[in-house]
């Protein structure tokens, strides 16, 4: 069974992206849990996180499971302006972006924190170019966008990747101090169809552990559907017949009906006009053909 605890484990799921709110800020919390279950089901996975939106010290607070020997941590948001050409800096920023490609380990899982930050660094064109040619090195990328972080949003954010998972806040806020969130999950199979899910995920705040259960999918579109299928018609005349007229409209007896029950042949019966012209040899003598 699917859920978001093992989705990083679904077929085709090469590009995740997390989309968190200023007040559902979990992402990091979310991944922290799927490092935790990758331990159990690949031991040997390491986790590339890309820093673009905070320095490596704000880690410092996040859970243990960023500290482990498997996670490598790239400080890419503390740049030394000392270094930078003011009169290249389009071109210090594609470089950077080169360089970082040439570090990735090819069997690394890469985080992106985050991936408006990245394109607030470099213009959207040139984020998606790198994500592109990313995709292309590494068997997996999670990128963690802030929809809350700029005006300018990325259109049609949900179609970016393989995998998009929307983070929401939960009026059950937080129970015996564990994370309690919302997910709506959207996965693109690789044999055609979507996968889609809501769950409401309680996460235990020491382990991380990810605890969830399904809700009800929201669908506006079949919802209004089913809204004007109960909604009444009006018309300017009477469509519906009552008991009486069904009973009546039941016993009409309709001139094919007639002996229905005492022959099973047909016959035509036909009575000849003045005007015809019965020929043996030509029967169609009198149409002028």
């Amino acid at each position: 069974m699917t859920s978001i605890k093992t989705l990083p484990l679904l077929e085709g799921s090469d590009l995740i992206v997390l989309d968190e709110g200023v007040d559902a800020m979990f992402a990091r919390k979310l991944i922290a849990g799927w490092i935790e279950m990758w331990k159990d089901k690949d031991p040997n996975r390491i986790f590339h996180v890309l820093l673009f939106s905070d320095p490596k010290s704000t880690y410092q607070n996040e859970p243990h499971s960023f500290s482990s020997n498997s996670v490598i941590i790239d400080d890419h948001y503390t740049i030394n302006v000392n270094e930078i050409d003011v009169n290249n800096m389009n071109e210090h920023d594609i470089h950077s972006v080169v360089c970082i490609l040439k570090t990735i380990d090819t069997n690394a899982t890469v985080v992106i924190d985050c991936l408006t930050s990245l394109i607030l660094f470099i213009g959207l064109s040139k984020a998606l170019w790198f994500l592109k040619e990313l995709n292309r090195q590494v068997p997996q990328i999670i990128c963690i966008y802030r929809r809350d972080f700029v005006q300018n949003k990325v259109p049609s954010i949900e179609t970016l990747g393989s995998t998009y998972v929307k983070l929401l806040k939960s009026s059950k806020g937080q129970i015996n101090n564990n994370f309690n969130y919302i997910a709506e999950l959207m996965h693109r199979k690789i044999g055609g169809g979507i996968l889609q899910q809501r769950e409401l995920i309680n996460q235990n705040n020491t382990t991380y552990e990810i605890q969830s259960e399904k809700l009800k999918t929201q669908n506006k579109k079949l919802d209004s559907m089913r809204k004007d299928q109960k909604q009444k018609v009006e018309a300017s005349f009477r469509i519906e017949i009552n008991e009486n007229e069904m009973k009546e409209r039941e016993e009409i007896v309709f001139p094919y009906m007639l002996n229905a029950n005492t022959t099973n042949t047909s016959k035509i019966h036909y009575q000849p006009e003045d005007v015809d012209d019965f020929d043996e040899e030509d029967p169609d003598d009198d149409l002028c053909i």
